[in-house]
C-alpha cells in the first residue's frame, strides 16, 4: 500500500509539472488537444517535461527537460507582442491624447477670461508633459518592464513552477495567488523607472494645481503606479506576473489580489524567489523600448506641446509597424 501511495504521489507531481495555472488556457489536453488532430490548433505546453533544442526565445531551456517547445514559442511571442506594442504603449498614447485635450482648452472662453496666475499655472502644466514623453526619460523604464514580461513569458517553461508561487488551496490548487518575485528585481525596476517617476509625479501635481487644465475633456492617465517602488512592483505583478498570456483588453485592471487565508505550497516544496529580470535577460525577446534614440528630435522641439506631439508621433508610428 505504501509503495502504491508513493507511486501515486510521484505520478500526480509529474502530471502537474506542466500545468502551471498561469498558463491554463494553453495546457496540453485542454479543449480536446490530446484527442483531436488539427493542424490549425494552437500549440500547447508539453504534456510532461520534455527535452527540446532549437528554442529561440527562451534558449536557457534548450537541452533541459522543460514544458516549452519550438511551436509553443510562437504563442509566447504573440502574447509578448501584446504587452510590447499595445498594453504598455497605450499608457503613453493616452498621455498624448490628454495633452492634446489640454491644449484645446486654450481655445475656450474660460481661458480667455482667466487671470494671469491661472494662465501661468496652465502653461506650467503643459510644460510638465514634456519630460514624461521624452524617450530619454521613459525608455529605460519601459525596457525594464519588457524584461520583466519576457521573464514571465519564459516562466512557462519551468517544470518546477510550484516552487515559485502561492496557489489557492484547497480544493484543487488551480489558481495562483502570488508569484514570488525577488525583491532585488523590484529594486531594479524602481531604479530604472525613477526618472520617469519624478516626471510623472511633477505632471500630476501641476495638473492638480491648474484649474484650466482640469477643463480638458480627455481624462488624466493614471501614472501613480510609477511613483512608488512597492506600487510599481505590485502593479506589474498583478498585470503581468498573474496574467502573462493576456490579451490587450480589460485585463489591464490594476486591482491587487487579496492575500491568501488558506494556502499551502503545492506538493509541500520549499518556496523560492523567481529572478524574473534574469529570466528576461536570458531570453531573446526584444526588450528595447521604441524611441530610445530620438533624443536629437526632442532637443529640436521648441515647446512642450511640439515635443509631446513629436514623441506621440514616434510611438504611434511604431505601433503601426
Amino acid at each position: 500500500m505504501r509503495i502504491f501511495e508513493s507511486l501515486l504521489v510521484a505520478v500526480t507531481a509529474l502530471d502537474h509539472q506542466c500545468h502551471d495555472p498561469l498558463y491554463k488556457a494553453h495546457w496540453f489536453g485542454e479543449y480536446g488537444s490530446a484527442t483531436v488532430v488539427d493542424s490549425q490548433r494552437e500549440a500547447t505546453l508539453s504534456s510532461i517535461p520534455t527535452v527540446h533544442k532549437g528554442l529561440k526565445l527562451c534558449p536557457k531551456y534548450n537541452m533541459k527537460a522543460s514544458c516549452c517547445s519550438v511551436a509553443f514559442e510562437e504563442v509566447l511571442a504573440r502574447h509578448y507582442n501584446y504587452f510590447q506594442k499595445h498594453i504598455f504603449p497605450s499608457k503613453l498614447v493616452r498621455v498624448i491624447e490628454h495633452h492634446q485635450s489640454v491644449l484645446e482648452v486654450m481655445k475656450s472662453e474660460e481661458y480667455q477670461a482667466a487671470t494671469r496666475l491661472e494662465k501661468e499655472q496652465f502653461a506650467f502644466a503643459l510644460e510638465r508633459f514634456s519630460p514624461v514623453l521624452q524617450p530619454k526619460v521613459h525608455s529605460d523604464c519601459w525596457s525594464a518592464m519588457l524584461t520583466y514580461t519576457a521573464g514571465m513569458s519564459c516562466f512557462a517553461c519551468k517544470p518546477d513552477w510550484m516552487s515559485y508561487v502561492t496557489p489557492r488551496c484547497p480544493p484543487q490548487c488551480s489558481e495562483v495567488l502570488r508569484v514570488h518575485i525577488h525583491p532585488e528585481d523590484c529594486e531594479e525596476l524602481w531604479i530604472r523607472c525613477e526618472s520617469f517617476s519624478l516626471a510623472a509625479r511633477a505632471l500630476r501635481e501641476a495638473l492638480l494645481d491648474s484649474l484650466l487644465a482640469k477643463q480638458a475633456r480627455k481624462p488624466v492617465e493614471d501614472l501613480t503606479m510609477f511613483e512608488d517602488q512597492q506600487a510599481l512592483c505590485s502593479w506589474l505583478h498583478d498585470l503581468v506576473a498573474l496574467h502573462p498570456l493576456q490579451l490587450p483588453s480589460e485585463a489591464e485592471k490594476e486591482a491587487s489580489p487579496l492575500e491568501p487565508r488558506d494556502a499551502r505550497i503545492l506538493f509541500d516544496v520549499t518556496s523560492q524567489f523567481l529572478r524574473v529580470m534574469d529570466e528576461g535577460r536570458a531570453s531573446n525577446f526584444d526588450t528595447h523600448s521604441p524611441g530610445a534614440g530620438d533624443g536629437s528630435h526632442a532637443r529640436r522641439a521648441h515647446a512642450a506641446g511640439s515635443l509631446a506631439l513629436l514623441s506621440g508621433a514616434v510611438w504611434l508610428r511604431w505601433l503601426g509597424d
